[in-house]
């Protein structure tokens, strides 16, 4: 399913980095709710209305594939700009876009000192970018977040200063 306008039940979508499963369309709305709780366990419900659905973030998940290939070949390609500031870089926090979600990812690996750390600062966004994108490749790779979380540090410790 790529059209988000053909959504059904049991389909799962991507929302500012969190995995969801439409568990319900009615009166042309989509309910949807986090993808690891059902419904009778679900903390929070969300909805939209079909026709508003293509005006936000929301997407499908990226295929197996092309995130194996942005582990790995892709994110040595992807062009950084290590003099954007914080305020730019927080700006990418609501990106629903997992190769931008990358490439800051590897800006900010490329941005720590000799010891390996980060700025209190950078390393608050650099870990709320890792934990929104590690329950997309939890579910990509039908692993828990904590093992996509290594998967995704993995990816980037493997990097080249």
């Amino acid at each position: 399913m790529t059209n988000l306008n053909d959504l059904k039940i049991g389909d799962i979508i991507i929302r500012f980095g969190q995995v969801y499963k439409v568990f319900k369309i009615e009166k042309a709305t989509v309910f949807y709710h986090k993808f690891l709780e059902s419904f009778k366990q679900a903390t929070s419900i969300f909805s939209i209305p079909q026709d508003s659905i293509e005006k936000t973030k929301i997407r499908v998940p990226i295929e197996k594939s092309k995130l194996e290939q942005l582990l790995t070949t892709d994110l040595e390609d992807l062009k950084v700009d290590l003099a954007m500031s914080l305020n730019a870089i927080k700006g990418y926090l609501n990106t629903d876009d997992p190769v931008e979600v990358m490439r800051m990812l590897k800006m900010l690996t490329l941005m720590r000192d000799e010891n390996g750390k980060l700025p209190f600062s950078k390393k608050e966004v650099y870990d709320t970018m890792v934990k929104r994108f590690s329950s997309e490749v939890a579910f990509v790779y039908g692993i828990d977040e904590k093992e996509a979380k290594q998967k995704i540090e993995d990816a980037l410790g493997r990097l080249k200063k």
